[in-house]
């Protein structure tokens, strides 16, 4: 009875587990680029993002983690999520800086990133990756942060990454 019951419960942790799931990769499409701004990606007419991450977009080493910096006096730039809106045939482009708990703004996390995906209204845009993590370890895993705008502004909504080791 108790084999029966495991067995059963197996594929529902499967699904549970695995790194970008069925469920979470069906809403989010890779994005077409911006027609007035290649480097970023259309939600809507008149409406794009990209981001760029910066000092942590590279693999990097452990010693190099608590010295990655950006801006100031480093050449780097720091990771950012923008915003390019056009009216009037004039573009206005704003960065903002990524959210703490976001993958972009995680110097382990931020190499992983390759594409924004975006859902079929536009309403919403993920950042989205698959890789091993930014110091050379041997874990495994995917990154798809799904934002919205709230007013202009870029808001993270939530974490869909998994790991596997």
């Amino acid at each position: 009875m108790r084999h029966l019951l495991a067995a059963s419960l197996l594929p529902a942790l499967v699904l549970l587990c695995a790194p970008g799931s069925q469920a979470h990769a069906a809403e989010f499409r890779k994005g077409a680029a911006c027609s007035f701004d290649a480097k970023a990606v259309q939600l809507r007419s008149g409406l794009c993002v990209g981001f760029d991450a910066g000092a942590y977009g590279s693999p990097h080493s452990y010693e190099q983690a608590g010295t990655l910096t950006c801006g100031g006096e480093s050449d780097a730039p720091c990771p950012t999520l923008r915003v390019l809106t056009r009216v009037n045939g004039k573009t206005v482009a704003r960065s903002f800086p990524p959210p703490r708990k976001s993958s972009l703004a995680d110097p382990s996390d931020a190499c992983a990133i390759k594409t924004i995906g975006v859902n079929k209204a536009g309403t919403r845009f993920a950042l989205q990756g698959q890789g091993r993590d930014c110091f050379g370890g041997t874990a495994r895993f995917s990154v798809e942060d799904v934002y919205a705008l709230k007013n202009g502004v870029p808001v993270l909504l939530k974490k869909n990454g998994a790991y596997e080791h």
